[in-house]
């Protein structure tokens, strides 16, 4: 069986890495045959899994910062960008990870009553317990929002 080759995506990352990290055409060469114990001196002749080894050498050892063209926003431009892909009458559950982090930030943050995240919930967000993904996402930004506050007071 054939080992997956390398895709056009990894190397334009390594051609990225390699310019962002001022790499001269020979380093850059050296640093393929080195990751392919000398098997290799070209990108393109490169398995998938020796291509991510040369990125995470370029990431982890020399200290190439991948950067996204992904224009960050908030979690509801996000949902609302998503939401618009679904049909109207479909109710999504909390998942797992929503409600870890949830758990996370609750126990972060510093309540001065006893059931503190409840009160919060109810005033706040309107709501008696989390039923939903979107209740979900919205009390997480809610809680990033009030740790935040609460880290700057001194």
């Amino acid at each position: 069986m054939a080992a997956k080759m390398i895709d056009a995506k990894q190397i334009q990352l390594m051609h990225i890495a390699r310019t962002q990290l001022g790499l001269s055409e020979d380093d850059y060469r050296l640093i393929l045959g080195a990751q392919t114990k000398g098997k290799k001196n070209s990108s393109k002749e490169l398995t998938y899994f020796e291509a991510d080894s040369v990125i995470n050498y370029f990431v982890k050892t020399l200290g190439f910062k991948i950067k996204s063209n992904y224009i960050k926003t908030g979690g509801t431009a996000r949902r609302t960008r998503w939401q618009r892909s679904k049909s109207g009458n479909v109710v999504l559950l909390p998942s797992r990870d929503q409600l870890e982090m949830i758990d996370v930030l609750v126990k972060k943050i510093a309540w001065k009553v006893e059931d503190g995240f409840s009160k919060w919930l109810k005033k706040y967000m309107k709501i008696d317990r989390i039923k939903t993904a979107d209740e979900a996402s919205n009390a997480i930004e809610g809680l990033k929002g009030l740790l935040e506050h609460q880290e700057k007071r001194p």
